[in-house]
């Protein structure tokens, strides 16, 4: 393994190693293997840990250490705030306070860059360009603008030799993952190469500005219905990977709450209709905003709101959103063995003792039993949720772990707009909505017909090969899977009786129709009869279905 891969990379190893140890995690050092070969090295210096930064907590030095190594430890540690299901809440705090601390760089320094990156001179491109940023981060600074339109627009260019230095740090990160691995369990139980490899996309994703800008364009379509919403428009005949024009929007901060009650705006309806837009992207498109704090929001008159900032989104494939569907009845309804076999599909392979699973899930829904859609206390739920996925070493999916912490955001943020805010009543129509869908006459039919297919093909699939393991050779647990199939026949039970149903109404009016003897009075008596029976059959049914669906009223 080729730790310092370059000079440079030693000096920086030194530079971080340092660091490390200014705030006392010298520990983290050595259970990394890297004390030795740094020490010979010979170029770090240790010095005493000062008495205030042993003062504090755990999480707070770790916090400054990212702080002082960078800007891709900053990225680091914000992308480690939305891994609720490995740290604690504390600690997500903590990493919620990573802010960079950039320096501006004179835009005489960057017009060439943005010439370079147009392709035209910026006198050609810009009617004026304020030379004071209105915004600097570690990979970006932004200036307002005026195009040669007359559009006020908002400049963002990126800063010279950040690829390099970011493509460096994560080479280390890398090795420094692979190491964590190999010399400490510990650290293994939180997987560090993979959430470098996540790391990893998510920032090489954010120094391709067209991303965003596309990002941006996506949900702009998506949320057109809602005609309180406003996302920048992205001027792309201005934009490059490197350098991003948008619509400059004025209004008033989100977090300016003076501002907004001097303004005469309404702060109840802005947190209702911010929560409306976040769950109708999550749920509704499977693209949401993953990064909404108020400093990505800004008011505009009539209490309607721009959204910014698309660099960090989520992305909800169908099969997670059913996910959270069953999740979210399971605990209205208290089915604790199918929230469990849904916490238990995430386990990334690894054994899972689901009887204790099911035993803490029903500890943990037994809390909100009986209570509505409306009154659950989602961020108390989705707490305690993430605590056990922790005690029982599971790992959420990366675009899970982004969504739980996206309501989380989103609730304190409808907090600070009015105490009195509840994020689930707001989802409580949509999720109504999107469970009667799921359960619907048409969309049980479309199931069966592809269950049915599924059938076929193992009808035809060839013969076992000899010796293939059996499910618990392969790690399943019988008991487990003799639930599951339970589960699966009463529901394809279910949908054949409702096609048997439509199939007899669809005789019996046949007969009607065609008077099938005997036909006293003029009406088949053998039609009347199956069509009266489809009539009370079908009455069932409706009763069986309107008692499940009740649980959601």
């Amino acid at each position: 393994m080729n730790l310092l891969h370059t000079g440079k990379d030693l000096l920086r190893m030194n530079e971080l190693a340092g660091i490390l140890f200014k705030y006392g995690f010298a520990d983290v050092i050595r259970r990394l293997g890297l004390a030795t070969p740094i020490e010979q090295a010979g170029k770090l210096v240790r010095s005493p840990v000062k008495g205030d930064i042993l003062r504090m907590g755990t999480a707070e030095r770790l916090r400054c250490a990212l702080e002082e190594m960078g800007p891709t430890f900053v990225k680091l540690g914000q992308i480690l705030a939305t891994r609720v299901d490995l740290f604690p809440l504390d600690w997500i705090a903590e990493f919620e306070k990573l802010q960079d601390q950039a320096s501006a760089i004179p835009f005489e320094e960057l017009a060439p860059l943005v010439e370079e990156a147009l392709g035209k001179p910026i006198d050609s491109l810009f009617a004026r360009v304020d030379p004071t940023p209105i915004g600097v981060a570690s990979i970006g600074q932004v200036h307002s603008a005026l195009t040669r339109r007359g559009q006020k627009v908002v400049l963002k260019i990126q800063k010279p030799g950040i690829r390099n230095k970011i493509d460096s740090d994560l080479r280390l990160l890398d090795q420094l993952a692979k190491l964590a691995c190999d010399n400490s369990v510990e650290i293994r139980r939180y997987r560090p190469v993979e959430l470098i490899r996540e790391f990893r996309r998510s920032l090489l994703r954010e120094l391709d500005f067209t991303i965003e800008a596309r990002n941006a364009d996506r949900i702009r379509k998506n949320m057109r219905s809602l005609k309180w919403l406003t996302v920048p428009r992205v001027y792309w005949e201005l934009s490059s990977s490197t350098v991003q024009v948008q619509q400059h929007i004025e209004g008033i901060p989100a977090k300016a709450l003076e501002k907004l009650d001097a303004a005469g705006l309404d702060r109840a309806q802005i947190a209702r209709r911010g929560a409306l837009a976040a769950w109708k992207m999550a749920l509704e498109d499977g693209f949401f905003h993953a990064d909404p704090h108020p400093g990505n929001f800004i008011i505009l008159p009539g209490n309607r709101i721009a959204m910014l900032d698309f660099g960090m989104v989520g992305k909800l494939s169908h099969s997670r959103r059913e996910q959270i569907l069953q999740m979210t009845r399971a605990v209205v309804i208290r089915e604790a063995e199918q929230c469990a076999a849904v916490l238990a599909s995430w386990s990334d392979g690894q054994p899972v003792n689901f009887e204790q699973l099911v035993s803490d899930v029903e500890d943990v829904i037994s809390q909100y039993h009986g209570v509505s859609i409306s009154e659950l206390d989602i961020t108390a739920l989705l707490n305690d949720i993430t605590a056990m996925v922790r005690n029982h070493n599971l790992v959420l999916p990366s675009d899970i772990a982004l969504f739980i912490k996206a309501i989380i955001t989103l609730e304190g943020f409808g907090r600070l707009l009015n105490p009195d805010f509840d994020l689930m009543t707001e989802a409580e129509p949509l999720l109504k909505r999107m469970i009667r869908t799921r359960y619907s006459p048409a969309r049980l039919a479309k199931s069966l017909s592809l269950r049915a297919l599924d059938v076929v093909d193992k009808v035809y699939a060839p013969p076992p090969v000899p010796g293939q393991q059996s499910p618990q050779e392969q790690g399943l647990d019988p008991r487990q899977l003799e639930r599951m199939v339970t589960r699966l026949e009463r529901g394809q039970y279910r949908q054949v009786q409702a096609l048997l149903v439509a199939s007899s109404f669809i005789g019996g009016s046949v007969m009607l129709a065609g008077k099938v003897g005997p036909s006293p009075w003029g009406i088949s008596l053998f039609g009347l009869i199956v069509f009266l029976g489809s009539a009370g059959w079908a009455s069932w049914l409706m009763w069986v279905s309107r008692r499940f669906l009740r649980e959601w009223e």
